[in-house]
């Protein structure tokens, strides 16, 4: 199956998409925002730092959560459909004087309300230059933004409205450092949805007819050199008894997901005898670090982990609080060990169907 081919509604001119997708949206940010609740997506650094961006910025923004990954201080961050800039302006403080935050909207309405408040933003945070720059175009099509510069990839519940998944996952891709990190929320579901709904631009715009099947996402990010998508946090995605009728059987879950541009990574987690320790200094993580939904490294406790989670201190900015002891001179298989190996009979006594000795080769 031709996956990409499932999940593109346009090709070119993808700001007209957009633009059709935003004025099916209507006024209303919050009736097309996806994600949960703040409480549980902004992490607790960023919290105070609200209270530096403009109101009109808020009351635009089209969503609830905020994808902010730890350790920004000094990062080049892109914020991908950042809409009225609420995002843009909470990374631009986490970056800090030294970093440098891109937002990049397709929208020129939503992103002229960013614009309006730039000087006053930089201001308030106490720079002496800006470190934001805002730029009008699709995350389909980066091509002012240099191979290999930017640090974290950040969207927030908008990947899903692409009209070219494929040509976006290549884009964070091309654009991300080695190391660097896509760091995003989005809404998936559990099976494809048919095509003819999900070609009907008013189901894109309520942020359910565009949601990527979680495995079609993964096909998309391994093919584009991204070996190991994690999933940092899920909720399920409310839907109304209407939704249900346009979606049926299908269910929804908001997806906070992780990955890391290396080819240090494989597809598949391998053991090299690498051990991982947290040192617990994460502000908001004195007692753990999340990795994904179902990997928590205590602090001060020492890990042995895979060859994919060793890459976080090997070839990213974690290595900051993360250390890692080991190499990868000797390879001991798969992590959790491979059944298909370990549990094969012995050859002697293996009859075929005719009590006869099976006659095995080794190629």
């Amino acid at each position: 199956m031709d996956y990409a081919a499932y999940y593109r509604k346009a090709e070119g001119d993808y700001l007209a998409y957009y633009a059709a997708i935003a004025q099916a949206q209507g006024r209303d940010p919050q009736a097309t925002a996806r994600t949960r609740d703040a409480d549980g997506t902004i992490p607790e650094e960023a919290r105070p730092l609200l209270y530096n961006v403009s109101a009109e910025i808020k009351n635009t923004f089209h969503e609830f959560g905020a994808p902010l990954p730890p350790l920004l201080e000094g990062c080049t961050v892109l914020d991908l459909c950042c809409g009225s800039g609420r995002d843009t302006y909470l990374a631009a403080q986490l970056v800090g004087a030294q970093g440098k935050v891109i937002g990049v909207e397709p929208v020129a309405a939503r992103l002229a309300v960013a614009q309006k408040y730039l000087a006053q933003e930089i201001k308030q945070f106490g720079y002496d230059e800006c470190n934001v720059e805002l730029v009008n175009a699709a995350p389909e099509d980066l091509s002012f933004v240099a191979d290999g510069s930017v640090d974290v990839v950040i969207s927030n519940c908008t990947f899903n409205l692409s009209p070219d998944k494929e040509r976006y996952i290549a884009e964070v891709k091309r654009v991300l450092k080695d190391g660097g990190e896509w760091y995003f929320t989005d809404v998936f579901c559990d099976r494809r949805i048919p095509q003819a709904t999900s070609d009907q631009v008013e189901n894109v715009a309520m942020r359910l007819g565009g949601a990527l099947f979680i495995e079609d996402f993964r096909r998309l990010a391994q093919a584009a050199g991204f070996h190991d998508p994690r999933y940092l946090m899920t909720w399920q995605t409310p839907v109304s008894p209407d939704e249900a009728a346009v979606y049926p059987g299908i269910a929804f879950a908001t997806i906070t997901s992780r990955l890391i541009n290396s080819e240090l990574t494989s597809d598949h987690c391998e053991d090299y005898g690498e051990e991982i320790t947290y040192d617990g200094s994460l502000p908001g993580y004195p007692e753990f670090f999340l990795y994904d939904k179902d990997i928590k490294f205590p602090a001060g406790k020492t890990c042995h982990v895979c060859d994919n989670v060793s890459v976080l201190p090997l070839a990213t900015r974690y290595a900051k609080v993360i250390s890692v002891t080991g190499s990868r001179d000797v390879h001991y298989g798969d992590i959790h060990g491979d059944h298909i190996i370990k549990c094969a009979p012995d050859f002697d006594g293996v009859v075929d169907e005719d009590d006869q000795p099976i006659q095995a080769s080794c190629c």
